[in-house]
């Protein structure tokens, strides 16, 4: 069960980021080829390369945390001796868990509101609840990450960033 958690843990988010980019190619490639071939668009193609899109962008977010490849400034981290620097990763990490945590609710908050409407996107008819799940679910892994974060910050002293990590 741990090597089966572990490699989901691992592969999770690179999983959902290929098969977009996929999806993305394929839907882009059959509606140019729905153009040249036969002067017509394939509406429901565009906008769900829309939406494999947003999703691949949102689950990039929390891919980024995990790998601690997300921007940050290190000026004063580089300068900061190794207990300070502890405490301002830990500090930064908390801020930006927030952000997360925030970001996670307005995201339920907007596809209840959706839900309520009963908005649609136009060519797949499909609810709009399904575009902003994206941000429930980035928000809520991102947070998972960062906890995750602060706990190798925290517990383990972990204060190296991407640049210094074996990745």
């Amino acid at each position: 069960m741990g090597k089966a958690f572990r490699a989901v843990e691992k592969y999770f988010e690179p999983a959902i980021i290929v098969a977009m980019l996929g999806a993305i190619i394929v839907l882009v490639f059959a509606d140019v080829v729905a153009r040249f071939a036969m002067s017509t668009s394939i509406a429901p193609a565009n906008e769900m390369a829309r939406l494999a899109f947003v999703y691949m962008i949102y689950f990039g977010v929390s891919y980024a945390i995990r790998e601690r490849r997300h921007m940050r400034v290190t000026l004063l981290l580089d300068m900061a001796p190794p207990a300070l620097r502890r405490v301002l990763l830990a500090l930064a990490e908390t801020v930006f868990l927030g952000y997360s945590a925030f970001v996670c609710w307005l995201g339920v908050v907007i596809t209840a509101n959706a839900v309520d409407r009963g908005q649609i996107l136009t060519a797949t008819e499909w609810p709009t609840a399904v575009l902003y799940a994206a941000i429930i679910l980035s928000g809520g892994l991102s947070a998972l990450r960062l906890l995750h974060s602060l706990w190798r910050i925290v517990v383990l002293g972990d204060t190296r960033l991407a640049a210094q990590m074996d990745v």
